[in-house]
Parts: structure tokens; C-alpha cells; sequence
């Protein structure tokens, strides 16, 4: 049994921007798999994928308007883990921005009912704590494309998050890879990596004025890309990022074979997308 939201139509977000008073800096897209659940629970559970939309899309994480929401996509596959006197849960779980962003965890357990209210707020819980990590990723990994670790302010709330859970004794499963994860992100190791985005999407910004200054920038981030890459060839959100953003460096690039034949070897995948374009 799969539950997905289709979207909001043009006259849902009007209504949705006009009934808050802040922006809505998120929009979510729940995916949810419960087959692996007894039937009862799956009834119970059918409407669940739209309680974590709204746990996400009606609130303001930011601070910021925009002219267009940023984009989260959740994947969650829910299996039984109930005690004798609540109804408990385990989940796979992946959260993506659909871009260049994409988080995969199998250790999240959490009680939930039907009847539980969840409220934004200072008090770790296990499901809700658990959401606000990963958004707060998400966030800290988009607000690095806008400044110089710009990220850094939610990558701190991801911190204090798992700083939180650690000390819940019933739902402690995972935090302390999480809490490695998170240190990982801040880490001054890691900060080329968060620098090169700045770089990269300041680059974007001059694509309709100046084309030098595209190129200047985004060669600045393919520098930086390549240094991350030879220090650790293994580095997920390297690879995701090339992996999201090839096409468009080739499109940047495509009269620069030197800057192509770089790419060729930091990103082999796909070095035949870029042989095209080196005359």
C-alpha cells in the first residue's frame, strides 16, 4: 500500500501563502510503504505520509520568503516495532532536495498513534526530532549555495538535535551515527566542499549577464570540486553534486575542453557525456 501527494494546485498555494503570516519555505512530498505492516496498521497509518507534509510544510524553518518554495522528497518504508503499550514503528527513510541532496537512513524508530499532535518546539521528541534533523541538513546544505557556509546556522540546529536524542535512552538507535554525520558536514575537512557550492551558484548567478563571470566563478568551484575529490574519492555529496550538475557545467564549458577534460577525470561515470563536447 503506497501513499503519494500529487501536488498543490496554483489556487491551494495562494490560499496556503494568504492563511499564514510567514512564508512557506517548504513544500514537501511524502512517499510512504506500508505493506510490511499488518493490515490494521496500515488503515491506521493511511494518512500518514499527509501528517508529516503538513508537520513540514506549515511552518516556517527560515525566516526567508521565496519566490519558490525549496523542494523536499521523502521516501518512508514502516515496519512494526510496537511494545506492549504503545504503538511503535521502524523506518526506512530517505530525504532528498531532488536535486543534489540525498539522505539515506534505516534506524529511525519512533511511537506513534493516530491521536499524537505534532508540535514544533524545544522538547526532543523521537518522530518529530528525527524530521527536524534532516530537514535542517537539507536547509544547511541549501543556504551554502547562497554564501559562504551560510549553512552553518541550521547545520547547528541539526547538531543540537542529535546532541538531544542521544540522551533518550528508549529511541537512542542511530543518533550517534547521526551525531558523526552532522560533525562530518561541520567539520573544517568538509568546508572546501561547502565553499565550492558558494562558488558554483555564484557563478549561476551571472548566467543571464555576464558569461566571463560564470565562468570565472564556476571554474573556482570545479577547482575546489577537484581538491575535495582527491582527498576523498568517496565523498557522497561530491558525487551527488556532479551527478545533479554535469549537464549544466558541460552547457558552461562546452567551448573550454581543458575545464571537460578535468571533469572527464573527477567525474568518470561519465566521461563519455564530456568526450562529446572536446573537439
Amino acid at each position: 500500500m503506497i501513499f503519494n501527494k500529487t501536488g498543490y494546485s496554483c489556487l491551494c498555494t495562494i490560499l496556503l501563502f494568504c492563511a499564514y503570516v510567514y512564508s512557506q519555505s517548504l513544500e514537501s512530498s511524502v512517499t510512504l510503504t506500508l505493506e510490511l505492516l499488518p493490515l490494521e496498521k496500515q488503515e491506521k497509518l493511511k494518512e500518514f505520509y499527509e501528517t508529516i507534509e503538513r508537520y513540514i510544510d506549515e511552518y516556517d524553518w527560515t525566516g526567508h520568503e521565496y519566490d519558490e518554495p525549496l523542494t523536499v522528497n521523502i521516501n518512508l518504508q514502516l515496519q512494526e516495532a510496537s511494545s506492549s503499550f504503545e504503538d511503535r514503528y521502524s523506518g526506512i527513510f530517505m530525504i532528498s532536495n531532488n536535486s543534489d541532496m540525498q539522505y539515506y537512513d534505516k534506524y529511525w524508530r519512533f511511537p506513534y498513534s493516530p491521536e499524537t499532535i505534532l508540535e514544533h518546539g524545544s522538547v526532543y521528541h523521537p518522530f518529530t526530532g528525527f524530521v527536524d534533523f534532516y530537514v535542517y541538513v537539507i536547509l544547511g546544505g541549501e543556504f551554502d549555495k547562497l554564501g559562504p557556509l551560510m549553512g552553518t546556522v541550521f547545520y547547528d540546529k541539526a547538531k543540537q538535535v542529535a546532541d538531544q536524542a542521544l540522551f533518550d535512552a528508549q529511541f537512542s538507535t542511530g543518533w550517534k551515527e547521526r551525531s558523526e554525520f552532522i560533525d562530518r558536514l561541520m567539520s573544517d575537512e568538509n568546508k572546501p566542499f561547502r565553499q565550492m557550492k558558494d562558488r558554483y551558484y555564484l557563478g549561476l548567478s551571472y548566467v543571464e549577464d555576464e558569461d566571463d563571470m560564470v565562468k570565472k566563478y564556476c571554474r573556482e568551484a570545479i577547482d575546489l570540486l577537484d581538491g575535495v575529490l582527491l582527498e576523498n574519492p568517496d565523498h557522497k555529496d561530491a558525487i551527488n553534486f556532479l551527478k545533479a550538475h554535469h549537464l549544466e557545467i558541460i552547457e558552461i564549458f562546452k567551448d573550454k575542453p581543458d575545464v571537460l577534460k578535468k571533469m572527464m577525470k573527477m567525474d568518470p561515470d561519465r566521461s563519455e557525456t564530456y568526450k562529446k563536447y572536446i573537439l
